[in-house]
């Protein structure tokens, strides 16, 4: 793993740049099947694959926290039937025709299994169930099942009551070349992941596929997406639901306003409403340098571990 300087007075390291990539995140209400769930999402991907032949492709495609079987009390309470295998289930199955059709990355959430698929009481063995981010390539290989770390216990949400596992890996892939970090909704909450996400793993791209819910934390949503963007210098892609109780998914990028050395360009976070709609972000090399030029947090900081020494 590639680390950064701890140092305050060298430095950091910055991430090697790559070329632009275009994102499409994909707003979606849920359905009340899976396989509603999955149609609906290969509708949305193939709609703008195929609108796009003679242009620059989409890359990379991403869905909704537990995008397959939808996000919901109705949902959690079944997660032993609802729960698959990461690698062998009928809804990675279903993705890996789909990216491979398509030409492109795909992010996809759903209920994970793991363990032997056999496990049951009488033979003692015990399943772990979690709520998973998976990502797979434009062959149709999976490259990445993230588990979410942080349960959400709070407001309208219940996880861990319904027996759900926390995650304890971070979720790091790379898609042309471009290192991505994998959050998922509750995470966003918890800035050290994204900086460990940032400045350790060199993520100049971090996705977070949510089903943020309109309840009393809600109001905050937005913040949180700008401050986790800003303060680690990177794009971040915030996809939630379609609907009234959802909506808003958001693109960042790793600053807000104008940036020196960008020719008067003035960076923006652009947002959808609650209607079913796709949202373009795309990672631009020159963008990145120009904010780590102006805004350089990555030398300037002082790392928690230097700070308690001193206390």
């Amino acid at each position: 793993m590639r680390t950064t300087s701890t140092t305050s007075t060298a430095t950091s390291s910055l991430p090697p740049l790559q070329p632009p990539l275009r994102v499409i995140g994909v707003q979606l209400a849920p359905a009340a099947t899976v396989e509603a769930n999955l149609a609906r999402s290969a509708g949305a991907i193939r709609r703008v694959h195929y609108s796009r032949k003679g242009r620059a492709p989409c890359r990379l495609y991403v869905l909704p926290e537990l995008s397959a079987n939808g996000y919901s009390d109705a949902v959690l309470a079944t997660l032993e039937s609802e729960a698959e295998d990461a690698e062998t289930g009928r809804i990675t199955t279903y993705f890996r025709e789909l990216a491979r059709e398509v030409d492109a990355y795909i992010c996809y959430g759903f209920l994970r299994k793991q363990g032997n698929m056999d496990c049951s009481p009488r033979n003692g063995a015990t399943p772990r169930y979690t709520i998973c981010q998976a990502v797979v390539d434009p062959r149709g290989k999976l490259i990445l099942a993230y588990n979410k770390m942080h349960l959400c216990d709070m407001g309208d949400c219940s996880e861990v009551a319904y027996g759900l596992s926390r995650g304890d890996t971070p979720g790091v892939f790379e898609c042309d070349g471009v290192r991505v970090g994998l959050t998922v909704c509750y995470d966003i909450r918890f800035p050290e992941l994204f900086r460990k996400l940032a400045w350790e793993e060199e993520c100049t791209l971090i996705l977070h596929p949510a089903a943020f819910i309109r309840d009393a934390t809600f109001a905050t949503y937005h913040q949180f997406t700008v401050a986790r963007a800003v303060e680690n210098g990177v794009y971040l892609l915030s996809v939630n639901y379609a609907g009234e109780k959802f909506g808003e998914s958001n693109a960042v990028p790793p600053w807000i306003g104008p940036v020196p050395g960008l020719s008067g360009k003035k960076l923006q976070k652009v947002t959808l409403d609650c209607s079913e709609d796709v949202l373009s972000l795309i990672v631009e090399p020159d963008v990145l340098k120009a904010v780590w030029t102006s805004y350089p947090y990555r030398r300037d900081s002082r790392r928690l571990g230097i700070l308690r020494a001193r206390l």
